[in-house]
């Protein structure tokens, strides 16, 4: 079992890289010159999700076989990520085949090579004996009405923004949104040791020993007193600071420039020849000036500079390694592809508009897909309170994970009495589905890593 375990996780992370290649074809499948290079692109790209996501389903499957029919692959953090991702590849490759929505991987394959990565950098692997809350057979439906209802809204998410794009919403607007994001992700990956020291810390390393012998590299942590908190250890990167704030500041005032110094309509005219549609919405949307163009151009440079920093020093230091720093990583990665997105669509707007269905397509496989996971989220909360009566005695009890369910619940459950009821416009729909995704994310992984509760044995 010890060598299908190790195929296992060889397969995983072999799917990993080839979703980042992906990635990269995806987004030069937007930096071409003609909708029809970009549909040759996106092809390519997607033939690699398409392998990726058969090494995917391998390794899960291996999983399973390993731990035998009553643990099914999504029990502890890693497996919980890798199934996340197998989930949202699935829906993706449905839509691409369902509604020849290509285009969609520029948006979705981002997150999934993310959650990928966060699973890679995870340091135990091992498929291991259940704990006693977890030995139910639920865990086989709950769980799984979970990831399936995730991945939905994920997938109804991203197309919600394809969707924003289509309609010509201001490109001003959303670069300020993804500034003010990915100044938010850097004050998180610098954490309160930056903003009290001026300094880039990262955690330090220490080797462990699993129970079968083999030796991983995790975060080294102390306990103040017994049953207290857990503190990690940390270690200033030399010169990191530099590109970090310059960073953090070039991307506060390219949002502030998005915001003050927009384009004029009749400064946005696209080039002759393209359809009335995408003219219309190119002259609508494209009003990016040149000053908000320069200095978020200026943030990702110093933001590469800062991976260059974070390699060089932790190639130097003997205690630091980015298996006991994955969120850091991940997070910094995260941002830094979303940036690159942003700006090779604005350069290629026109193309990657004519490359969309129609506004009102892409708001119908938005809605198609709520409507489908809706059900399944609703059954994650049916069958997550006969569990927890028949595990603990009672149905509800306010955890952090069963509030953020719910909330995630009444999210979806908004969108859906706008769209049938009040007959909200699509504009208003999409960003409630922007922010439901934003929950999701949040329901799903930041309660495990922030909040604590009885579903803690998720967490990292």
């Amino acid at each position: 079992m010890s060598n299908l375990l190790d195929q296992s996780i060889f397969a995983m992370n072999a799917s990993s890289f080839l979703y980042l290649g992906a990635c990269f074809a995806f987004i030069i499948s937007i930096s071409r010159a003609s909708s029809e290079k970009i549909t040759k692109w996106a092809r390519w790209a997607s033939y690699l999700v398409w392998l990726g996501f058969a090494l995917h389903t391998f390794g899960l499957g291996a999983r399973w076989v390993i731990g035998g029919i009553g643990r099914p692959p999504w029990t502890n953090l890693y497996e919980s990520l890798i199934a996340f991702a197998w989930g949202v590849v699935a829906i993706q490759l449905y839509a691409v085949h369902k509604w020849k929505l290509p285009i969609l991987g520029v948006i979705a394959s981002p997150l999934v090579y993310i959650l990928m990565g966060m699973g890679a950098l995870t340091p135990n692997k091992l498929v291991e004996p259940l704990i006693p809350a977890l030995q139910s057979h639920w865990i086989k439906t709950h769980v799984l009405f979970g990831i399936t209802s995730y991945a939905g809204f994920t997938i109804a998410g991203c197309i919600a923004f394809l969707y924003l794009m289509r309609r010509g919403v201001s490109l001003s607007k959303i670069g300020a949104g993804l500034s003010l994001i990915l100044v938010l992700n850097l004050s998180l990956a610098g954490g309160n040791e930056a903003f009290s020291t001026g300094d880039f810390y990262m955690a330090k390393t220490v080797e462990r020993t699993l129970s079968d012998g083999r030796v991983v590299y995790t975060k080294d942590t102390y306990q103040h007193f017994e049953g207290g908190p857990m503190i990690t250890r940390m270690e200033k990167l030399p010169y990191a600071q530099i590109p970090f704030w310059l960073t953090w500041a070039l991307f506060l005032a390219a949002a502030a420039a998005f915001v003050w110094t927009r384009k004029k309509e009749n400064d946005a005219i696209p080039d002759p020849g393209e359809s009335a549609d995408a003219e219309s919405a190119a002259r609508k949307g494209h009003d990016v000036s040149k000053l908000a163009l320069r200095l978020y151009a200026a943030g990702l440079f110093t933001f590469a500079c800062l991976f260059a920093n974070v390699t060089w020093a932790k190639n130097l230091s003997p205690n630091l390694s980015l298996a006991s720093n994955p969120y850091l990583m991940v997070l910094l990665v995260m941002s830094f592809l979303l940036a690159v997105v942003y700006c090779v669509i604005q350069f290629r707007y026109l193309p990657f508009l004519k490359s969309l269905p129609s506004a009102t397509q892409l708001d119908e496989f938005s809605y198609k897909n709520i409507l489908f996971a809706f059900p399944f989220q609703s059954l994650l909360l049916v069958t997550g309170a006969v569990w927890a009566y028949s595990a603990w005695g009672r149905s509800w009890g306010w955890d952090p994970k069963e509030t953020w369910a719910l909330i995630t619940w009444f999210a979806y459950l908004i969108y859906l009495h706008g769209r049938l009821l009040f007959r909200w416009n699509g504009v208003v729909l999409s960003i409630v589905a922007i922010v439901g995704f934003v929950i999701v994310i949040f329901a799903f992984l930041g309660v495990n890593l922030v909040l604590s509760g009885l579903h803690s044995y998720g967490a990292a």
